[in-house]
């Protein structure tokens, strides 16, 4: 996706990172050298770039949040679900970039289908041979659950090279039904069992993304998940998130899921993470 006059380029050495503030203060191109990574499969906020998914991620069972013993539906938005956050193709409220050029920050203050006040802060940082970001969920009032992570479209091939790979040291996978969503059974992590469009728990927050020839990417995130969408032939999505999805609800939690994160005043949800990159050789 070629870049806009209202774009923000963040530049150093041979990284250049292109975010759009207009639509969720997403990463719309990212270049390494003369490589491109980052897929375009349609204009859909869904379905490009690599964004920020706030104050949810992913699916939501019945569309609606459960927690504190009420429910809340949520707005459909992507074919028959509420999908990935508020933020989601959102412009930002406040926007700032750092004098080297080489950060930005930007804040989202509106979030009428939210039924808690909050804001949601997204950085973005390019740094010697990686790329560095984090969001942050901030109540404004009394304590809602969230789930935070971000969904890269990353390219399968690099030019000639082969198509992308991934790893991750998961120590489970959360079984998936036939509606997508997790059925609350987890099982060990078994490679060779995909293709997959499933939540792994990762307690070291480690993966890696490899273009055999061309380059890798460790991936270091302070979250203890990742959804793994390897599917389509033409792109991989290899999301850290600080929750599972379907991971609002507080009411029949189930055991795999984990303790349901909140965010109340003075004690914010977020996620950190590092996207390093190496050439082989």
């Amino acid at each position: 996706m070629p870049p806009r006059p209202d774009h923000v380029t963040l530049a150093r050495g041979d990284i250049e990172l292109t975010i759009d503030p207009a639509h969720g203060a997403r990463a719309v191109a990212w270049r390494v050298g003369d490589d491109e990574l980052l897929a375009h499969r349609s204009s859909d906020p869904v379905e490009h770039g690599m964004y920020p998914m706030a104050p949810w991620a992913g699916r939501l069972r019945g569309n609606a949040v459960d927690f504190g013993g009420r429910s809340h539906r949520l707005p459909v938005t992507y074919e028959s679900w509420a999908l990935h956050g508020t933020v989601l193709g959102r412009e930002c409220s406040s926007l700032s970039v750092d004098p080297d050029g080489a950060g930005v920050s930007a804040t989202f203050d509106s979030h009428a289908e939210w039924p808690w006040p909050i804001a949601v802060d997204v950085t973005w940082r390019v740094v010697e041979s990686a790329v560095e970001a984090s969001i942050l969920v901030r109540s404004l009032g009394e304590p809602c659950p969230v789930v935070v992570g971000w969904h890269p479209w990353f390219r399968r091939h690099l030019g000639s090279g082969g198509p992308a790979q991934w790893q991750l040291p998961a120590t489970a996978r959360l079984v998936r039904g036939d509606d997508h969503l997790p059925t609350g059974e987890s099982v060990s992590f078994d490679p060779a069992a995909g293709p997959f469009d499933d939540a792994f728990l990762v307690p070291s927050g480690h993966a890696q993304v490899r273009w055999p020839g061309a380059l890798e990417i460790d991936v270091t995130s302070d979250g203890t998940w990742f959804v793994v969408f390897d599917e389509p032939s033409d792109v991989l999505c290899v999301e850290p998130q600080s929750g599972p999805p379907d991971g609002l609800r507080d009411r029949d939690r189930p055991s795999a899921f984990g303790p349901v994160s909140v965010a109340a005043p003075g004690h914010p949800v977020g996620i950190a993470t590092r996207w390093a990159i190496r050439r082989p050789g």
